[in-house]
């Protein structure tokens, strides 16, 4: 199956302006423009790999853990880092979708899910939900939450402590999925994608008040009234 790639705009009427989404995503392959990575505490090891079937369809990213005691976590991570856009807007609302299925030594509450975003080559992380448990088929699952800085914590890279959501630094996105303390564990991902806010409406699009029927006619009075007085001799 032929990986696609997509970023695409579009425009929502919001309250009589303009909503500008962006959506970024991926379908299917996984095999170019992923860069894949991990990060741990403890002794905790991850790994991301992709396997070339039993996606939905296609490919499918395996994301196995290896946590054996209670400080032990492990993130496998998923950037893609060939595709960017400007920054959203601090505050802006974003919807992470994944199709997820469980796999070998799965339990509990499945993986912890990290939307990540990637800014000069430093990548950073914030906890938007977890998989649940079990998930025998590919179930497509929705995370939602807003890009404030102030939640996203640095995992790599030499940049600022938190990144930059001002609608102009150049960013790329990705996901993480981890554990802590639940012995090897493995579960299967396909179709990422992020949807989000992608800025402000144009200045040029502003919403005119309505004008009451009345307003027009007491306007008018109030400038006779001026002129009138301006008109009296001193």
């Amino acid at each position: 199956m032929k990986k696609s790639v997509v970023i695409a705009a579009a425009a929502f009427a919001l309250a009589g302006a303009q909503a500008h989404a962006a959506v970024v995503s991926d379908c299917c392959d996984w095999s170019s423009g992923w860069t894949f990575s991990s990060y741990g505490f403890g002794v905790g090891t991850a790994t991301a790999t992709v396997e070339g079937s039993g996606g939905n369809p296609g490919a499918r990213l395996n994301i196995t853990t290896h946590t054996p005691g209670a400080p032990d976590t492990a993130f496998g991570t998923a950037v893609l880092d060939s595709v960017s856009t400007p920054a959203p807007t601090s505050g802006a609302a974003f919807t992470l979708t994944l199709d997820v299925l469980s796999g070998a030594g799965a339990f509990g509450q499945g993986q912890g899910i990290q939307l990540l975003v990637e800014q000069g080559g430093s990548v950073y992380a914030m906890g938007v939900g977890i998989t649940g448990f079990p998930l025998s088929s590919f179930t497509t699952l929705n995370f939602n939450g807003n890009f404030n800085a102030g939640s996203f914590a640095k995992i790599s890279g030499g940049g600022p402590a938190t990144p930059s959501f001002d609608g102009s630094t150049t960013t790329s996105y990705g996901f993480a999925a981890g554990n802590n303390q639940s012995g090897d564990l493995t579960q299967y991902y396909d179709n990422f994608q992020l949807t989000f806010n992608s800025g402000a409406p144009p200045a040029s699009i502003v919403p005119v008040p309505a004008v009451s029927p009345w307003t027009l006619p007491f306007l008018g009075l109030l400038i006779a009234a001026v002129v009138f007085l301006r008109r009296r001799p001193s």
